[in-house]
Parts: structure tokens; C-alpha cells; sequence
């Protein structure tokens, strides 16, 4: 776990502001009772922090509070994200105003404090405990998952009754130039250190840079919907739910609207053969036909997955300099990138 890079939250601001917000959530006053916190063992880019609440009615919760505000931004990701995806807003809006516990699973919202002038963006998330989905290692979890994934994306399509325009303020948006943005990083960065792979491994990245309009012609040409953004298995809790486990995603600071399949081909990253990989893709395929009568083929859709995952192995290599992702998402993300782009022809 990293140090924060700021003083914790005054326990006097953070004690009102909590009430507040469960106030509103539960629609009648609220006084906190007795109010614990700790440091959660699960920050990565912002501070994050466990509670235990007692009410004046009682009622215990249990719960998450990340603090999203530019002065809680961990060192590590102050320097490696990219400052043009930050929006402290993009994740409030997600769990205030369009993820439906109830019918995705997803934490329950209590609440959120905004104050634009104080830079303050706080969240009060319910706390979800279980495995995460690559500390279970059974494959029919990973299918689960892409079976969720085809709700999630059918459920929100851009063109569905349940999409409204007023969401897509803060999200990510995957366009051309955003698309482009990533190939040209990915260039700068390989130049720069001159040692992610041999010459003729460069020289192929080389052609595949001269040739990314046809790849991002292809991502766009997918259909568009909400998107998770970073659906790795490190953000996917399996909460327990009536002796079995159901699918809990968490960290939604890459909301999107983007083709699905960049989820898809997310989850499916990694060390699978192609048996498992067509697998999950097969379950995905599944979750589509409840809302979709003539989904693609699985064929198609693996092309399709291939495509995503160049994208996700160049955004990689653009992320940042001198950098590599946790040591579970290691991969030669270059050579990656040069594998897919000659399997898919280009």
C-alpha cells in the first residue's frame, strides 16, 4: 500500500460531511454515532480509506470513502497517470447517477460531497468484501465476468431507452483523436528508451504506427456503449450472494463511452490459450443474445477482441515514461502489439 501523498481528511469535515450525505441518502436526518477509519490496503491512484459508522437508529455500515480530490492523488499516480484523463467528477456521476445496484451489483452509493472552489471531491461507497477475480483462478468466474460485461454494455448502449446525453459529460470518450493521442505517446515513449524490444521488433511497431487509421476505422465502426474503461481482473470483487458469487466491479475512474469489446478484451488479456479465450468470448456472446437477436458470431467477435486488446497494449506503452503496471499485469506489452498486428494483417 502507498503512503498518502497528503494529510488524511480533518476527522471533524470528514465526520459532517458523511452525515450529510447519509441524510440525503436515506431521506430523514442522520447522526453519526461513533465513526472509525482506516487506511484501505487497496489504494492505487487515490486515498482510500475503510469506515465503521453507527447511527443514532442503530444501523452499522460498512463502508468506503475515496477521497478524489487533486490533493489525494497517490505520488505513484501523480506521476504516471496522464493529466488529461483526470476528472474527479467522472466517478461520482458513474455511482450517482447511472450504475444500478440492483440490477448490476455494483457498490451502493451513499453519497458525495462536491465543492468545485475547495477542489473537494469525496465519495461514500458501500464496502464489498470477497476475492478479487484473478485471486480465484477458475475460469467459469472469468465467464461470469464477460457474461456481466454483455449486461452492462446491452444495458447501456449509446442508442438504449436508459441512455441519457447528460451522463456523458466527464466520461472518456473514444474518438479519433484520443485514439491517436495513444499511438503518438506510445512512438514518443519507445523512442525515447530505445530498449523495449530488438530493432526488428521497433521496426514493425514502426509499420504498424503507419498504418493505426485502420485499426482505429475499425474500433470505431464498433458499437458504442458505457464502458468500465480498466476492466482488469484486479477491479472485479466476486461478492458472495446465496452461496454463490456474483460479479462486483469496482474503480470506474476510466468510465467511457467506447466500443464494449475494449472491457472484453481487457478481462480476456493475458496468458490464456486460445480455447479459454474463446471461451469467455463465447459467454459474452451469450449475455448479447438476451438483447440481441443475431449477435456476432464468436469468430467475429475474437476479432473484433483482438483489435481491442492492440488498442489497450498501445495505450500501455503510452500510459507513461519509464513505466510498467503492477507486477500481476506485466506483460511485453510491445511485443503484444506487434503480435496482434501481424495475426490481424496489418
Amino acid at each position: 500500500m502507498e503512503p498518502r501523498s497528503k494529510q488524511a481528511v480533518p476527522a471533524g469535515l470528514l465526520h459532517d460531511a458523511l452525515e450529510c450525505a447519509l441524510s440525503h441518502h436515506f431521506g430523514s436526518a442522520r447522526t453519526i454515532r461513533q465513526l472509525r477509519r482506516r487506511s484501505s490496503a487497496y489504494s492505487s491512484s487515490y486515498a482510500l480509506e475503510n469506515l465503521e459508522v453507527v447511527l443514532d437508529t442503530r444501523q452499522r455500515l460498512r463502508l468506503v470513502f475515496k477521497d478524489l480530490s487533486p490533493s489525494s492523488v497517490l505520488k505513484t499516480a501523480q506521476r504516471i497517470r496522464p493529466g488529461f484523463l483526470y476528472s474527479p467528477e467522472r466517478e461520482i456521476e458513474i455511482y450517482e447517477r447511472v450504475l444500478d445496484p440492483r440490477k448490476l451489483g455494483t457498490p451502493i452509493c451513499f453519497g458525495a460531497t462536491r465543492v468545485p472552489e475547495l477542489n473537494r471531491y469525496w465519495l461514500f461507497l458501500e464496502r464489498v468484501d470477497g476475492p478479487l477475480l484473478w485471486q480465484r483462478g477458475r475460469l467459469n468466474s472469468w465467464e461470469q465476468a464477460a457474461g456481466w460485461l454483455a449486461m452492462l454494455h446491452t444495458e447501456y448502449r449509446t442508442c438504449s431507452r436508459r441512455w441519457k446525453q447528460s451522463w456523458s459529460n466527464h466520461l472518456v470518450h473514444y474518438n479519433e483523436q484520443l485514439l491517436e493521442t495513444w499511438m503518438t505517446r506510445a512512438e514518443e515513449f519507445i523512442q525515447r528508451e530505445q530498449t523495449n524490444g530488438s530493432r526488428e521488433t521497433m521496426r514493425r511497431f514502426s509499420h504498424l504506427a503507419n498504418r493505426y487509421d485502420q485499426v482505429i476505422d475499425r474500433l470505431l465502426a464498433l458499437p458504442m456503449s458505457l464502458i468500465h474503461g480498466e476492466f482488469f481482473p484486479s477491479n472485479v470483487i466476486l461478492r458472495r450472494r446465496n452461496n454463490d458469487w456474483a460479479i462486483c466491479p469496482v474503480d470506474w475512474e476510466m468510465a467511457a463511452i467506447g466500443p464494449g469489446l475494449i472491457d472484453l478484451a481487457a478481462l480476456t488479456s493475458g496468458k490464456w490459450t486460445h480455447e479459454q479465450k474463446r471461451a469467455m468470448v463465447a459467454a459474452y456472446r451469450r449475455g448479447l443474445e438476451t438483447a440481441d437477436s443475431a449477435p456476432p458470431s464468436v469468430s467475429d467477435l475474437l476479432e473484433a477482441v483482438d483489435y481491442c486488446q492492440l488498442h489497450l497494449s498501445v495505450q500501455l506503452l503510452g500510459w507513461a515514461a519509464n513505466w510498467a503496471p503492477p507486477q500481476r499485469h506485466t506483460q511485453n506489452w510491445l511485443g503484444e502489439a506487434v503480435r496482434l498486428s501481424n495475426a490481424l494483417g496489418l
